[in-house]
Parts: C-alpha cells; sequence; structure tokens
C-alpha cells in the first residue's frame, strides 16, 4: 500500500467518525428545541453524500466531480466545526483538564486536513481549480479559534498560539505538502543538493540584499520588551510559514503547471504570485490607513519578487520562510505592532524606490542567462512527471 492508500482509509474514518458525531448532536439539540440542529443537519448531508461516494464504485465522472467540489468547499468548514466542538464537549461534558485537552487536539489539528488534502485535492486536475482550492483552504486552515471560545482553554499561551494563526500555519503547510504531492507538483527541499552550475556567489548576494532590510528592521529597535513578545513571534511565524506557503510554495507550483506551455512561463508565475502575495496586504484596512497599506501593497510586491527567485534558484522553501519569518519579527518587535502606524515620511518613498531598484533590479538580472536556465531546470523538476518525492529533489 502506498501512502495515499493509508490517507484514504484514514480520510474515511475521520469523516464517518466526524458524520456519528454530528448526527448524535443534532439528534440532542433537536430534542432540546434547539435551532441549531438545522445548521448540523446540512453538514450531515454533506459528509453523508461525500462517504456515500467515497464508498460506492464506479461512480459517474459527473457526479464524482461535483462531489468533489462540494466537499472542497464544505467539508474544511465542517471539520473545522467540529473540530471546536468535540474540543468543547470534552472538556465540559468529561470535565478533563481543558490544557491537556486543548494541546491534544492541537496536535491532530495539525495533520486534520492532510487525508482531505490527498482525497478530494488529489481529484483536481485543473490548474484554476487548484488555484481557488489552495487559497480557500488558507482562509479556513489558519484560524480555527473561531469555534473554540476563549474561557475554555484558560491558558493564554494557547490562546496566542490559536488565535494569531501560528497553529493553523503548521496545519495549512501540512496541507500544501500532501496536496502538492498528490498533484506530483513542487515538493519543499530540506536537503540543499545545488547542480555545477549553481553558483554560490549568487547566493551569497542574496543573503546580502537580505540583510539590507533586516538590518534596517534591527536598527529600528530602539526598546525592546517581553511585553507582547510571544504574540509578535507568534504573528511573525504565521506569515513566515503560513504565507510562504501559500504563495511561493501552492501558487507558485500550480502556476508553473497552469504556464508550463507558456515560453515566458518563469517570469509570468513569478510576478502573478508576487502581486497576489502584495494584494493580500488588502486585508490590513480593516485596521489600517490605506495610504499605509497602499504603500505595505507595494513593499509586500517587491519582497515578494525577491522571495521566489530565491524560492525558484536554490529550490529551499525553508531559506524563503526563515526570511520573511525573520523580517517580520524584527519589524514586529521594532514598532510593537504588525499594522503600519504614524505617517509616510519622504525617507519612506526613498526606501521604496531603493527596494524596487534592488528587489527588482535583482529579480530581472535573474532572468538572464545561466541564472534563469538554472531556475527554469528547477521550475521543470518542480513540475515534472518524473520527480523524486524524497526530503529533497535531486537538481
Amino acid at each position: 500500500m502506498t501512502g495515499r492508500d493509508y490517507l484514504k482509509i484514514w480520510y474515511r474514518v475521520q469523516i464517518g467518525a466526524t458524520l456519528i458525531i454530528l448526527m448524535m448532536m443534532m439528534i440532542r439539540n433537536f430534542e432540546l428545541g434547539r435551532n441549531i440542529w438545522l445548521q448540523l443537519l446540512w453538514m450531515v448531508i454533506i459528509l453523508g453524500l461525500g462517504l456515500a461516494e467515497e464508498l460506492w464504485e464506479d461512480v459517474p465522472p459527473i457526479i464524482s466531480k461535483v462531489n468533489c467540489w462540494i466537499q472542497g468547499l464544505a467539508q474544511p468548514v465542517i471539520l473545522t466545526f467540529a473540530w471546536g466542538v468535540i474540543t468543547r464537549e470534552i472538556i465540559t461534558m468529561l470535565h478533563m483538564p481543558s490544557r491537556g485537552v486543548v494541546v491534544l487536539m492541537i496536535l491532530y489539528y495539525f495533520v486534520m486536513y492532510a487525508p482531505f488534502a490527498s482525497v478530494i485535492g488529489g481529484q483536481m486536475n485543473l490548474s484554476i481549480e487548484r488555484f481557488i482550492f489552495v487559497i480557500w483552504m488558507f482562509q479556513i486552515v489558519i484560524v480555527p479559534f473561531t469555534y473554540l471560545p476563549f474561557d475554555l482553554i484558560a491558558n493564554p499561551k494557547l490562546t496566542i498560539l490559536l488565535s494569531t494563526g501560528a497553529v493553523g500555519a503548521v496545519a495549512y503547510f501540512l496541507f500544501a505538502v500532501t496536496v502538492m504531492r498528490a498533484w506530483h507538483l513542487s515538493w519543499p527541499g530540506l536537503k540543499p543538493n545545488w547542480s555545477s552550475d549553481f553558483n554560490w556567489w549568487i547566493l551569497l548576494l542574496m543573503l546580502a540584499i537580505f540583510v539590507i532590510p533586516l538590518g534596517s528592521n534591527m536598527m529600528a529597535i530602539v526598546h525592546l520588551t517581553k511585553t507582547g513578545l510571544f504574540k509578535l513571534t507568534c504573528q511573525a511565524f504565521e506569515s513566515g510559514l503560513a504565507e510562504e506557503s501559500l504563495f511561493r510554495f501552492a501558487l507558485l507550483g500550480v502556476l508553473f503547471y497552469a504556464w508550463r506551455n507558456v515560453k515566458q512561463q518563469l517570469p509570468l508565475a513569478i510576478i502573478t504570485s508576487s502581486l497576489l502575495f502584495g494584494f493580500a496586504h488588502l486585508i490590513n484596512l480593516r485596521g489600517q490607513r490605506i495610504d499605509l497599506t497602499l504603500y505595505q501593497v507595494a513593499l509586500a510586491f517587491l519582497l515578494g519578487l525577491f522571495l521566489s527567485v530565491v524560492y525558484v534558484y536554490t529550490g529551499q522553501l525553508w531559506l524563503t520562510m526563515l526570511m520573511h519569518f525573520s523580517l517580520d519579527w524584527f519589524g514586529f518587535l521594532a514598532t510593537g505592532t504588525t499594522k503600519l502606524t504614524g505617517n509616510l515620511l519622504p525617507g519612506d518613498w526613498w526606501s521604496l524606490l531603493f527596494f524596487l531598484v534592488v528587489f527588482g533590479g535583482f529579480s530581472l538580472w535573474m532572468m538572464f542567462g545561466t541564472r534563469r536556465e538554472v531556475m527554469e531546470r528547477h521550475v521543470r523538476r518542480l513540475t515534472g512527471k518524473h520527480q523524486r518525492f524524497g526530503f529533497s529533489i535531486q537538481y
């Protein structure tokens, strides 16, 4: 049996157990006259359809495709809801220690979406399906805290881990790794193994360029206080792990495959993923002035170009994760918040112009000569049919 066979068994057991639990809750709430039973009813119907389709042999392709999208959109919401409800019920009905229960349920949350990613995600063959799927899952997985009230956790550290998205970031990374493997796309290299035409001077140049914004953020720290340090660290961890998993790992892999027959596949995919990374920061409009947010969008786009080039040239996702985390962490420590505050000064616009020249110029320079050949070979490895799925990709 392969790893995907075991994930399929796990998938069936998981939705079967969740279905039984939700049915019991629905009956109990119906008897008590609580309207929530109607919400539980549609969850039971969707999971029931999913389990029936999974156990039904020779399913017509149209039914299989419709069920794939119904499950793809609804099942992660149901799983997250059930995870929170089951955690709450164990604590309140069985009177077990909340800290231990929440820790154990967090450990399960890390891997909860892996069988779903392999079985349901693995059925998505169109690039547009995959593109929508990885973005949709990002919205669902990152903050499971919605379904778990503050008062039941009874531990500030666990509350911060859940509310900042640090727990969700780990879960999303494992989801992304599983679904990308099901699609035979990118695999995050952990052990560097570079070819003869890989230029170590270019790697050193990348690190030197990265030190510029990193040093700027470090020097901006005037007074380091322990107040809120853990929360800011968790927020930087979420940014580094989750955002790199989505924008550099999942989206770049999907875009590379979608444009595999396009001559300018490499720059087109890098620019598109970087634009999406920049526009994603528009979410900060909820608590940030529009001028500061647009400035952040532009800066994020330029950083996205640089990180994409680093990832594709080295093939090492952990490197861009570490860079992203470090930049955000020192930036958050300098300001004491994840939001931009104050007023934009002339120096800020000069900084943006500087990074346009440095990040943009470097990314453009990488699009030529042997540098591009190395990256294009890596792209072919990341999206090819004959990949080696181990701890590293042999470049």
